[in-house]
């Protein structure tokens, strides 16, 4: 069975940073909003890493979602146990091999609006979060990158900004009257129970059949403009 998480994080064009003015995070909730911030804005910054961060030589794409808090300061578990296929991980700290898909709300949309803006394919998932510490320009000197997925640079796409408004390709649904499964309160959603219902099965091998044919332009490598 295919590992499949979906995360909803906020909107950007490139996630290279904040650049002001050309490229801000819009909507991902009351954080993003009372602090012009997101914790997600560089989920498809292209880092270097080797063996001292723990991992194979090579450029790797480190992932951010918000889990929900109870208390403002502590970050809940991302419950990995959840996702298809791994129920019996319930005392593991990572899991492989699961397609994280990360989906934004529309900007500009008069209605909620759910789509696709990327994903990481073979991604190794965290039940909390990892951190890195990276150099910067900045006046501290370096940046903490917290991370709760992480993928080779090779199986990450970011969708071009006018490839992703396509509602018959890349909308994904939230929870409402009408529609039995999609997003609810949580920014993750494990799309669970896919054996017993048909149309969330038919939504999911659309998904995923899109994303292995996906052979359009990658925004993976693409930098917003930046002021000299």
């Amino acid at each position: 069975m295919l590992r499949i998480l979906f995360c909803n994080i906020a909107w950007m064009d490139y996630y290279k940073g904040i650049v002001p003015g050309k490229d801000e995070p819009k909507g991902g909730g009351s954080y993003v909003k009372e602090n012009l911030d997101a914790h997600e804005k560089h989920n498809f910054d292209v880092v270097p890493l080797s063996k001292d961060a723990g991992y194979p030589e090579g450029e790797y794409c480190l992932g951010f979602v918000e889990t929900k808090s109870t208390n403002g300061e502590t970050r809940n578990q991302l419950k990995i146990e959840k996702i298809d296929g791994c129920e019996a991980c319930k005392n593991e700290t990572q899991v492989d091999d699961v397609l994280v898909v990360y989906c934004a709300l529309y900007p500009d949309a008069i209605e909620k609006e759910t789509y696709v803006v990327g994903w990481y394919k073979h991604a190794t998932v965290y039940r909390n979060y990892e951190v890195i510490r990276f150099p910067s320009d900045d006046e501290e000197g370096y940046y903490d990158q917290a991370y709760n997925a992480i993928a080779k640079k090779a199986d990450c796409v970011l969708l071009p900004r006018p490839a992703r408004r396509k509602a018959n390709k890349w909308k994904v649904p939230r929870k409402s009257k009408g529609v039995a499964y999609g997003f609810g309160q949580s920014n993750v959603w494990f799309a669970q129970g896919r054996e017993d219902n048909e149309y969330l099965r038919n939504f999911l091998n659309k998904i995923v059949n899109q994303i292995e044919e996906y052979d359009g332009e990658n925004w993976l490598d693409k930098q917003p403009e930046r002021s000299e």
